[in-house]
């Protein structure tokens, strides 16, 4: 683990984002701050460490919805759902499960941003956005991942 990487990935994500992009003016430097530290980091640790040190994060401090929710959106916004992980339903699973595998019921639809830009990143799926007939919330893989889980944390 890199302690520096570390303590940038919490000030990336330690802020509630709904509350940085409701604020208007007075967070609009914040936010182009946190984006360009967020592109800084990927450009001199490189992806996979940053997104390590992501995860990290996740692990440790989301466990309600608000925090899911904040985690997604800045994890969006900075551009992580466009890079290629390696166990990218694993990674969807600690969310999903989260959301109780109903992202929409808690106005988290920045869950399908995330899901589809990581699935079509891995090339697991394609066109998700033009095909009304997948939901991440249904798909058997991601279902599958949430259980296994559950069944390790009992």
């Amino acid at each position: 683990m890199n302690e520096q990487l570390d303590s940038i990935t919490n000030e990336l994500f330690s802020r509630n984002a709904v509350e940085v992009l409701d604020g208007g003016d007075a967070t609009d430097a914040l936010y182009d701050a946190l984006v360009e530290k967020a592109k800084i980091a990927i450009s001199e640790y490189g992806w996979d460490a940053v997104f390590e040190s992501w995860c990290g994060y996740m692990y440790k401090n989301c466990h309600t919805v608000d925090d899911a929710l904040s985690f997604a959106t800045w994890f969006e916004i900075y551009g992580g759902h466009n890079h290629i992980i390696a166990e990218p339903y694993k990674f969807l699973a600690y969310l999903y499960d989260i959301f109780d595998l109903n992202p929409v019921k808690y106005n988290a639809q920045i869950m399908d941003d995330v899901s589809y830009g990581l699935l079509e990143a891995a090339g697991i799926k394609e066109n998700l956005w033009s095909d009304d007939s997948y939901t991440t919330e249904t798909d058997s893989e991601l279902i599958k991942e949430v259980e296994a889980l559950r069944k390790a944390r009992k």
